[in-house]
């Protein structure tokens, strides 16, 4: 059993001292594979101490010291890939498959993005008499889940690091490996001590780090019930934050669409990583006289998914991540077949005891007020909506309070891209098209504000300074 008794303060790995441990389940057999020990208040002052005195010096730092240190931290982390595949795939059950495919490779071209982004910035401008900088805003709290805990701690450590900022990281002690992977390639990279810091905690160590007067912003990936904790919290110091929040995608079919590229891709979207996915597309609209095909194209795609080992290189479709969302996405299944909705693939979760298990499941016949509709399942689980008119796709599409994600299919992409603009979300998915990392991630409403990725996570750290009359 892998034990995780170290944080990283001050340029080093360090003993936890406190007492508190928790122990990570493998979802896959339900055994545990793990423990971490949880840092105590005490540990958690002293990582912010360090992270500024990291920032009073990495904030004088040059472009190309900063451009130099991502590119040695994305080295790094590359060179440690396949561990951090097995560990996912132990701790959160994501296949190995999709851990080499996606995962990784999300976190690694977070960093080059940044990199990129460094020389996207408008750092100083001359307005008349003033000179206008941006500086970095300080110390960053960074709050990161277990669904993709690579990818959001490189966003938010690149950006921060980018922008000349300090980190103090708290990752999810559901799925540890991860954020132990990457903060041994910080070690390797030779970052300078202090710029960024990892503690365990839970919920206790999470509050205590957001009332600390050391923290200058905090950035926070999660559900929106804990946002909004998290924002009450921020308040009190008036510390400003970013918030990556829940969602509720929907992927819009409209009448000239070509279900056999559509509904695969719309599949892979709604599926992968056990749609444990905050951009997971689980609302299909498709119009009422393609719904039994749009069934049928669903329940071949599936196929592509089966179940499995996550540490098998074959498999597609791992288990959920914990007992807890296992049991949440069992009650979303069954609240649907309650509430009327029609299931049509899928719909039965493995016995307790065999793993965290659900089959790809598909539910038709939703109404737009029933909670499959409306509330995030973060489960394999899709529900398949329909509609008579262009006007009625488009108010089922913004029918819920999220806002971070979409897609739109079209034969004709000036159609697509125009029912796109009716979204009211932060990114919209164009018949399919290639993700890039380099455009602002982050959502409307209920799924936060603030934006992640490139130039615009850098931005989102820098505070103006106005300086009159200066050279």
């Amino acid at each position: 059993m892998t034990r995780y008794e170290h944080c990283y303060i001050g340029g080093a790995f360090v003993p936890v001292e406190g007492a508190g441990r928790h122990a990570v389940i493998d979802p896959a057999r339900e055994e545990q594979c793990a423990e971490v020990r949880l840092c105590g208040t005490r540990q958690v002052d002293e990582a912010l101490g360090s992270a500024r005195r990291g920032f009073e010096a990495w904030s004088r730092s040059s472009l190309d010291e900063r451009r130099d240190a991502l590119a040695r931290l994305r080295d790094a982390l590359e060179r440690r890939a396949d561990s951090a595949s097995q560990a996912l795939a132990r701790e959160m059950g994501c296949p190995v498959w999709l851990g080499g495919l996606m995962q990784v490779p999300m976190a690694l071209k977070g960093l080059e993005f940044a990199a990129a982004g460094l020389d996207q910035v408008i750092w100083q401008e001359r307005i008349g008499n003033g000179l206008v900088e941006r500086v970095p805003c300080g110390v960053v709290a960074a709050i990161t889940p277990w669904n993709f805990p690579l990818h959001q701690i490189a966003a938010k450590v690149a950006a921060a690091l980018a922008a000349g900022c300090s980190v103090v990281l708290k990752p999810s002690e559901v799925a540890p490996g991860a954020a132990l992977v990457f903060m041994q390639a910080v070690h390797e990279a030779g970052l300078p001590a202090g710029t960024v810091n990892l503690i365990w905690g839970g919920a206790d160590v999470g509050e205590h780090l957001l009332a600390h007067g050391g923290v200058d912003h905090i950035s926070f990936t999660g559900s929106s019930a804990v946002g909004r904790r998290i924002m009450a919290a921020a308040a009190a110091r008036l510390t400003p934050l970013t918030l990556e929040l829940g969602g509720k995608s929907a992927a819009v079919v409209l009448d000239d669409a070509d279900l056999a590229a559509a509904i695969p891709a719309m599949a892979r979207a709604g599926l992968a990583n056990s749609g444990q996915a905050c951009v997971s597309q689980s609302r299909w609209i498709v119009p009422r006289r393609l719904r039994d095909e749009a069934i049928e194209r669903f329940r071949r795609a599936a196929e592509d998914w089966p179940l499995g080992d996550p540490l098998e290189a074959a498999t597609r479709l791992g288990p959920v991540a914990t007992k807890t969302q296992y049991q949440h996405v069992c009650r979303m299944i069954n609240g649907a077949w309650e509430q009327g909705a029609t299931c049509v693939a899928g719909g039965k979760a493995r016995p307790e005891g065999t793993g965290y298990y659900v089959p790809p499941t598909l539910f038709a016949d939703v109404g737009p007020e029933m909670d499959i509709a409306r509330q995030e399942v973060f489960g394999p689980v899709i529900a398949l909506m329909c509609y008579d008119s262009e006007a009625e796709a488009a108010e089922l599409a913004n029918v819920t309070c999220y806002g971070l994600s979409g897609a739109v299919w079209s034969a004709d992409v000036q159609r697509a891209s125009s029912f796109a603009r009716r979204m009211r979300t932060g990114q919209v998915v164009v018949n399919g098209a290639a993700q890039n990392l380099a455009t602002p991630f982050g959502g409307w409403n209920d799924s936060g504000f603030g934006r992640e990725n490139g130039r615009f996570g850098i931005e989102g750290l820098l505070n103006y300074r106005s300086l009159h009359g200066a050279v």
